[in-house]
């Protein structure tokens, strides 16, 4: 019988881990989203036999509480690690100012939410033909999903802006190619 050892897996490195990580959620994800549609989707909703109520729901529900819980926990870990690590050396890496970046990014996260938060609707919606009115909750779904259009469209410009970068150094290299011949 082999015994299960973490030695092993000292000796991968952060990607082979990262790797192994995401395989492990995919599979996990696969087989929950699977089961909740395989076993009992189809059981009527005892209340109104026009909605479903499938058994597995509790399941894909803490499945997921627990896939956030672990992500909000390790993403404040990370953070606290790279500030406690963090020294004013790393500001500048390979020319590149590291720091105004982390800094940029944290306010543009932290303002984004702020001001989506504030102009989120309240205003109440029907869900399964019951009215639901709590201000906070309406607002913060609202923050969240516009939060993620916004940064969303923040990351294809940033994309778009460091593409148009490397064909302008392409560009820059054959002028000065150009020059020399």
């Amino acid at each position: 019988m082999t015994r299960f050892s973490l030695h092993g897996i000292r000796k991968l490195d952060a990607e082979q881990v990262s790797t192994r990580v995401l395989y492990v959620l995919v599979a996990l994800a696969v087989v929950v989203f699977g089961a909740f549609f395989l076993i009992g989707y189809d059981q009527p909703y005892e209340d109104d036999p026009q909605f479903n109520a499938p058994v597995l729901t509790d399941v894909v529900l803490v499945f997921i509480y627990v896939l956030v819980v672990a992500a909000l926990v390790l993403a404040v870990v990370a953070a606290v690690l790279g500030f406690r690590k963090r020294d004013r050396s790393q500001a500048v890496v390979n020319n590149i100012p590291a720091g105004k970046i982390t800094l940029a990014t944290a306010l543009l996260l932290v303002g984004t939410m702020l001001v989506t938060f504030v102009s989120g609707s309240s205003e109440p919606v029907v869900v399964n033909g019951v009215k639901y009115a709590d201000t906070f909750w309406l607002k913060a779904t609202d923050m969240f999903i516009n939060t993620s259009f916004v940064l969303l469209l923040v990351a294809v410009c940033g994309v778009a802006f460091g593409v148009s970068g490397y064909n302008r150094k392409i560009k820059i290299r054959k002028l000065k190619n150009l020059e020399k011949s």
